[in-house]
């Protein structure tokens, strides 16, 4: 008897672990909330910090300016579907009046980060560690259906025709990430934005680094799928030249927001 007792004890905690687990899956998957990121954030005086074209012969792009510009297109076609959207940003509100304004009429909301370049530990999942990672933390709390941070992608310092990007997922956003995949295949790449018959990859990135390895697998100890849009290079001429028109970046980002739209719909 006291060894079934025993066994009994040792049991109950994988049990309960199982039980979370289902919760908060189910959670998961019954949520209408949806959470965007804007990668990666804004200086007051040395502008936005993320991936950039070289120069400005194909068009000047940052994507965190990117974002702010056009990440109101994609919150529209993820609630005209009948869902909710709640966008964050690590840092502060930008600086530039013209930015400002767009975080406004996004309903921004700004983690402000003491220091946005800095390591900070998940308040959810102590074990993970990374710069950005207080955005993951605050996208956890919305009890969202998944969480996408927006990035664009940068091969190099120099032009190059890099075409092979792709989404990066956790475990548990593999669905969600083809679902955007096959949009960006459907509706941009080689649809006005050239990519030489290459088609948007898919990539689990569970390797628990102190970046985006993190970020997602803060969400995947939740039970949160999420997906790093690394699909476009800003370093590609093609591709930098078709998003450094505001038809084609509403049309870019558009697709984002429709692949999340056919996600959900299918769960």
């Amino acid at each position: 008897m006291r060894a079934l007792h025993l066994f009994l004890l040792c049991l109950l905690p994988l049990l309960m672990g199982g039980c979370v687990q289902q919760q908060l899956r189910a959670q998961a998957r019954h949520s209408r909330v949806v959470v965007l990121d804007i990668g990666h954030w804004y200086h007051p005086e040395k502008g936005g910090q993320g991936a950039r074209t070289p120069d400005a012969r194909y068009g000047a792009i940052e994507e965190c300016e990117f974002w702010y510009r056009y990440v109101i297109y994609t919150k529209r076609v993820i609630e005209q579907a009948g869902y909710e959207v709640r966008i964050c940003n690590r840092a502060d509100i930008p600086a530039k009046p013209e930015l400002a304004a767009a975080a406004r009429a996004a309903d921004v909301h700004h983690v402000q980060s003491p220091i946005p370049t800095a390591v900070y530990r998940s308040k959810h999942h102590p074990q993970r560690m990374a710069v950005g990672i207080l955005s993951a933390d605050w996208g956890i709390d919305q009890k969202p259906a998944c969480i996408v941070f927006l990035h664009h992608n940068s091969r190099t310092d120099e032009w190059q025709v890099a075409t092979k990007g792709a989404m990066y997922c956790n475990a548990e956003g593999g669905p969600l990430a083809f679902a955007m995949a096959d949009e960006m295949n459907r509706s941009i790449f080689d649809h006005g934005m050239p990519n030489h018959g290459d088609t948007c990859g898919v990539i689990l990135r569970n390797d628990g680094r102190r970046g985006g390895g993190d970020w997602l697998n803060t969400c995947n100890e939740s039970y949160v799928p999420a997906v790093i849009t690394e699909s476009a290079f800003l370093s590609n001429p093609e591709h930098a030249a078709f998003l450094g028109k505001h038809a084609n970046a509403i049309r870019y980002a558009e697709a984002v927001g429709r692949g999340i739209v056919n996600y959900l719909n299918a769960r």
